[in-house]
């Protein structure tokens, strides 16, 4: 009695050893030009922007805790991560806050502050889990904060709310 059975297949369903037509390396480079034919020309009638095709975004900068200070109630909305630089949640959040900074533009500044590095801080400002992403208003009145991964498009519409975006 057999009771379980192997398909000895990799990861495009063809049998191991096994080559298909236009699967070796020069098939795969004649679809992927075709691919990127294809976004050059979304990009230039504008279809496609830069971060849709993983254009480099400038990274999200970290504060002190003298900055953070400072940065709340400076006069412009502050949107601030609290997190860990290794918390793979935080990781996954940078891309998001990467293209909210070029949304927002001069609007709002995005900043991230380690809570690994200074716990006293992460306790004045009532960190309970990483990320915990918060907005200031310009007087530096908290108006939002959510914890966890913050998906893109609930994080648009919380700052569309705001009249941000």
């Amino acid at each position: 009695m057999q009771l379980v059975s192997f398909d000895r297949s990799d990861c495009c369903g063809a049998r191991v050893g096994h080559r298909r037509p236009g699967s070796g390396f020069g098939g795969h480079m004649r679809r992927r030009s075709g691919v990127l034919a294809w976004i050059a020309v979304a990009m230039l009638f504008g279809a496609v922007t830069a971060s849709a095709v993983g254009a480099e975004r400038a990274p999200i900068p970290p504060l002190s805790p003298e900055e953070l200070s400072k940065a709340i109630g400076s006069g412009s909305w502050l949107i601030v991560e609290f997190g860990g630089e290794y918390c793979i949640p935080c990781m996954k959040m940078q891309p998001v806050l990467q293209d909210l900074q070029v949304a927002l533009g001069k609007k709002a500044r995005i900043h991230n502050f380690w809570i690994q590095q200074h716990p006293e801080v992460a306790r004045q400002h009532r960190i309970m889990a990483m990320p915990t992403q918060v907005i200031f208003n310009p007087k530096g009145e908290e108006v939002y904060r959510h914890m966890g991964y913050f998906a893109p498009d609930a994080f648009h519409a919380e700052l569309t709310k705001l009249g941000l975006l």
